[in-house]
């Protein structure tokens, strides 16, 4: 009777999960992830110290700014520096920045979607070298201090300096490059059967751009976009050469209006580059993931 009913009823045997492609993992040996770890931490400890340091300097007063030995907490924070900051029209001249640099954000991704479209599906003379030299100016979105004086020229030749637009128009041609490098890299990884089968049931090459290739680039759109705000929210030389209203001055500029001929304002100073770093760090805690998907995709073909 037992015999009978084990036969029936087999035990069941283990089944080894197979792996599922593009999931395994790199396991490290305990000891080196440890390290690895700290070291990390030891690297994310040095590259926030200055901004807690600069923080922490913000909310001093006068004499604790100067006190001997320098204290880290042993103080009583006050909002004066910030209230001076706020008094000279700093959050003005950071309005003008959100609008430089949202006008060079939407520019730069209207120009840089179709340039990248032609250059991955088009074949035209001159395309492999044209997008080298796309390529090559790249570096021009880390600000070209060596363009300035030949842009200052052209700019007041035309009468285009000192204008809402003069900034706007130098950041979307230093941004612009990078880009198209990283839009078209993101369209290298989308089937040309998709293009196809949109010519088949009618649709142009712009219905194509807006309703098939729009939609699947977002994630290198927006890696696009937030790296072209950050560019123009902390270039320095053009806004302080090009823009001679202070109402046209942007924010990075007008910290350095606390660094006066006798001393530097250590107060103001650190207030207003406290207040100027809160947008970037907002934006990278909340599109962070959407810059590591952006800048990797079209990373693996297949």
């Amino acid at each position: 009777m037992s015999t009978a009913s084990s036969a029936s009823h087999p035990r069941p045997v283990a089944v080894q999960q197979a792996a599922v492609p593009g999931r395994s993992r790199i396991v490290l040996p305990g000891m080196l992830g440890l390290v690895i770890a700290g070291l990390f931490a030891v690297l994310a400890g040095l590259n926030l110290l200055p901004l807690f340091w600069g923080v922490l300097t913000s909310l001093k007063s006068q004499p604790d700014l100067f006190r001997t030995p320098p204290v880290l907490l042993d103080f009583i924070p006050t909002a004066e520096n910030y209230q001076r900051v706020v008094d000279s029209g700093f959050l003005g001249n950071m309005r003008v920045s959100v609008f430089y640099s949202v006008l060079t954000v939407a520019s730069v991704l209207a120009l840089a979607l179709p340039a990248a479209y032609a250059f991955d599906r088009f074949d035209f003379p001159l395309r492999r070298a044209l997008f080298m030299l796309v390529v090559a100016s790249i570096p021009l979105s880390l600000g070209a201090a060596a363009l300035l004086i030949p842009n200052y020229l052209y700019f007041t030749r035309l009468g285009l300096t000192n204008s809402w637009f003069t900034l706007p128009l130098i950041y979307t041609a230093y941004q612009l490059p990078m880009a198209i490098w990283i839009v078209k890299g993101s369209l290298e990884s989308i089937p040309r059967e998709l293009d196809e089968a949109a010519i088949i049931d009618g649709a142009t090459h712009f219905q194509i751009l807006t309703r098939v290739m729009l939609p699947l680039t977002r994630p290198a759109l927006g890696a696009a976009g937030v790296l072209t705000f950050v560019a123009c929210w902390n270039e320095f030389v053009a806004g302080s050469v090009m823009v001679d209203t202070p109402a046209l001055r942007p924010i990075q500029p007008a910290i350095y209006n606390f660094i006066g001929y006798f001393g530097r304002e250590w107060g103001p100073l650190t207030a207003s580059a406290t207040l100027a770093i809160l947008p970037i760090l907002i934006a990278f805690a909340l599109l962070s993931r959407l810059i590591v998907s952006g800048l990797t995709k079209g990373s693996v073909k297949g």
